[in-house]
């Protein structure tokens, strides 16, 4: 499937939403862990996720911030929208604000900005994805934190295994493109950022990278 708005705005509005919590956390789950771990998320930091859909992020961010924390999830699918709501009344928390918006064009309309972005599986399914990622970080403190998870084209002899994963993936939005804009925007964050550092799982084809703005 090539990477396409629209098909992807069908996707998160269809049946991919209501079987999207099992197979991801079953998948990537120990992996996004791993990200937040490596992370300097800390009590009381303000945090801005990005594609934050149905809200899986949320618990493993919050184990690191706590109560005392501030999130935002943005989302483009209402659906995914209301299961990450369902998820926040559930847990009680009450420190989690939920925005329905497209990562490419909102704005931040204040002067306040984040300690930490975030945006994890979501990058390789937009299309104009450097958009959405200078955008995440005009939102981000000057030396806050970035931490983007996604899918990507493996290298080296891990490649052979590239269809195999996008296959996978395809339910989701996934596509050659995509993971290939993903392993672009890894060149990037660590040609712009401080203190970068990635790390490469399920086949080198997930990874996680973290920097500094």
């Amino acid at each position: 499937m090539a990477l396409d708005s629209k098909k992807i705005e069908k996707i998160y509005s269809g049946k991919a939403v209501k079987h999207y919590d099992l197979p991801i956390s079953h998948m990537f789950g120990k992996y996004k862990k791993k990200a937040f771990t490596d992370s300097s998320l800390k009590a009381g930091d303000k945090v801005i996720v990005f594609c934050c859909g149905t809200g899986l992020d949320f618990h493993e961010i919050l184990k690191k911030t706590g109560k005392e924390s501030k999130i935002t999830g943005i989302d483009f699918s209402a659906e995914m929208l209301q299961k990450a709501q369902k998820r926040i009344n559930k847990n009680n928390w009450r420190n989690i604000e939920l925005i329905h918006a497209d990562a490419t064009k909102y704005k931040n309309e204040s002067d306040n900005k984040f300690d930490v972005g975030i945006c994890t599986l979501g990058i390789s399914i937009i299309p104009d994805y450097k958009s959405a990622y200078y955008n995440l970080l005009s939102f981000v403190k000057e030396d806050g934190e970035i931490i983007i998870g996604d899918m990507q084209l493996a290298s080296d002899w891990y490649a052979r295994f590239n269809p195999f994963t996008i296959f996978l993936a395809r339910r989701f939005g996934g596509s050659h493109e995509g993971h290939k804009n993903s392993l672009e925007l890894c060149n990037i964050m660590q040609k712009e950022l401080k203190e970068v550092k990635k790390k490469e799982f399920f086949l080198k084809s997930y990874f996680y990278c973290i920097g500094k703005k």
